[in-house]
C-alpha cells in the first residue's frame, strides 16, 4: 500500500466500544484473559422500566466473544 496513513492507538475505537457507548479507560492483561474497564459515554440516569430517576449502584461484568 503506498502512503498509508496512521492514527494513533486507541483502544475505544478498536474493539468498537463506542459502538456500544462505552469508552475504554483501563487494561489489565494476564496470561489466561484480558480486561477493559470502561465507563459509559452518555449516561442515561433514567429508569427505562418505569422511568424515574436513578442512580448506578454498582457494576457489571460481561464476557465477550472473540
Amino acid at each position: 500500500m503506498l502512503n498509508t496513513t496512521f492514527t494513533a492507538p486507541d483502544l475505544t475505537t478498536f474493539t468498537n466500544l463506542d459502538g456500544l457507548g462505552l469508552t475504554a479507560i483501563g487494561q489489565h492483561l494476564s496470561a489466561a484473559k484480558a480486561e477493559i474497564l470502561c465507563h459509559v459515554t452518555n449516561p442515561n440516569p433514567w429508569c427505562q422500566t418505569c422511568g424515574a430517576a436513578g442512580i448506578p449502584r454498582d457494576t457489571v461484568t460481561r464476557r465477550l466473544a472473540h
